[in-house]
């Protein structure tokens, strides 16, 4: 699967390749009995010092910090390559119990743990485990056999068969619940990481990283910070890209980029953009008021910067969920139409009909920057259809003074939009090159015509280089 955590400042788990060490624990159990009245059976060293499995090369995290890989490239899950070493289960086990708040596990905890182990039952072991709030307290309280310990886990629950997503949630949930209480949310999302590492169903990873967003947003932590557990690979394009090579369904990606969106909200453009992806997760049948909700956040977006992420937002009004707003909203649906497909004097004759610029108070936005936008946006289209534009043309087209002309156009280069080049003797703008705003019937005829005139042009050139030749 693509997206493998890794961890920073790593090094690797002890690596026996046989259970000499585990086995060496238990014949050191039965000699001194178990820990069935709160008598320490090892101490801390001696649990440390035994591997709770063989992981050949798997990585253990050291700070707490996690961070995707940048290249995302589709790899095996890492539970794939962790080999379990006879006797971890119960060595796990004793470890918790070990390591637990006297009286915060239940008495019958180790007993009933070894029950599951000698019957195989991976299943009903994990259960055991996540039912006990003072096993996952002590899971939590461990230093460097914390990542050891949440990986032994992981490898059980690919033993399991038909209810592993349930116990992974509960466990993961557990996990979240302790640590909130206990302000180690770093350390759960280290514990979480690892199980996103180790999992490979698509669903079972979106929805740990949907918790250890939310819990990294929880804790104070925020996507876009440079010292981000997670800003650091949180970026739109990247997931989309991510989902995709997981074949995951729109609907199964809907919460990530709702709580992605709720997540980013000191970065305007990332906000921006994943609410588009939520948009995009509705088809025409389920759009529900959660989806209006998306559709009308996403269209004042799309109408407060129309500029910034023009590529994104040029196919906003196909969408389902944005047409729904036809209906539900008319007047916003009727200006985010304007701001992506008309002119200036369109955008005027919205204003003058809906009362004035207070129509853009209800939506927060400002009149300043929406005409300044549709000036950019005017020009563009007007550069679109011609190569070289007059200025008397640009200032009645921007209903704006002669002398502002070169202002719209340097405006309009700076946006990205447009690149261009201004004759002030002949007093003409040369276009280079400029965005389409709007692509149906009237510009595929408009390329026709260009097409054709271009192999009329090429067709005059190869026919004077075959009379140069015959001279």
């Amino acid at each position: 699967m693509g997206g493998e955590i890794n961890f920073i400042e790593t090094e690797t788990c002890l690596r026996t390749g046989t259970g000499m060490q585990c086995e060496a624990l238990e014949q050191r159990s039965k000699a001194t009995g178990s820990n069935r009245n709160g008598k320490k059976v090892f101490s801390q060293q001696q649990l440390r010092a035994n591997a709770l499995l063989s992981s050949s090369g798997y990585l253990k995290d050291k700070t707490g910090i996690s961070l995707i890989t940048e290249n995302m490239a589709s790899i095996t899950a890492s539970s794939a390559l962790v080999n379990v070493v006879d006797g971890a289960e119960l060595c796990l086990v004793r470890l918790l119990d070990e390591s637990a708040a006297p009286g915060s596990i239940r008495p019958t905890f180790v007993q009933d743990c070894e029950a599951c182990i000698a019957h195989s039952d991976a299943s009903q072991l994990l259960k055991t485990i996540v039912s006990d709030q003072g096993a996952i307290a002590a899971l939590v309280s461990l230093d460097e056999e914390a990542i050891s310990a949440i990986s032994l886990l992981a490898a059980c629950l690919d033993r399991v068969e038909d209810s592993s997503a349930v116990i992974l949630n509960n466990l993961a949930d557990s996990i979240i619940a302790i640590s909130t209480a206990t302000g180690a949310s770093s350390k759960a999302i280290s514990l979480l990481a690892t199980l996103y590492n180790m999992r490979s169903d698509p669903t079972e990873k979106v929805g740990l990283l949907v918790k250890m967003i939310r819990l990294a947003v929880e804790s104070g932590d925020v996507l876009e910070s440079e010292n981000s557990v997670l800003g650091k690979w949180m970026d739109p394009a990247q997931v989309e890209t991510m989902l995709n090579e997981w074949n995951v369904e729109p609907t199964g990606r809907r919460e990530l980029y709702q709580v992605a969106a709720q997540s980013s909200q000191k970065s305007p453009a990332a906000t921006q953009q994943f609410t588009l992806l939520v948009v995009e997760t509705y088809s025409k049948s389920d759009v529900d008021a959660a989806g209006l909700e998306a559709a009308k956040q996403a269209a004042i977006g799309a109408i407060r910067d129309p500029v910034t992420l023009f590529a994104q937002q040029r196919k906003i009004l196909s969408l389902p969920a944005i047409q729904a707003l036809e209906k539900s909203d008319a007047p916003l649906f009727a200006l985010l139409k304007v701001l992506q497909e008309g002119k200036l004097e369109d955008y005027n004759s919205y204003i003058k009909s809906n009362g004035g610029d207070s129509v853009l108070a209800q939506w927060q936005l400002s009149a300043e920057d929406c005409s300044r936008n549709m000036r950019i946006l005017s020009l563009c289209s007007l550069a679109a259809d011609h190569e070289e534009i007059p200025y008397s043309v640009v200032a009645e087209t921007l209903q704006a003074d002669a002398g502002d002309v070169e202002k719209w156009v340097i405006a309009a280069v700076s946006s990205g939009l447009l690149s261009a080049k201004m004759d002030q003797l002949q007093q003409k703008v040369m276009v280079e090159r400029s965005v389409v705003r709007k692509f149906d019937m009237d510009q595929w005829k408009a390329l026709q015509s260009r097409l054709h005139l271009w192999k009329q042009n090429v067709g005059g050139i190869l026919e004077a280089y075959k009379q140069s030749l015959n001279k």
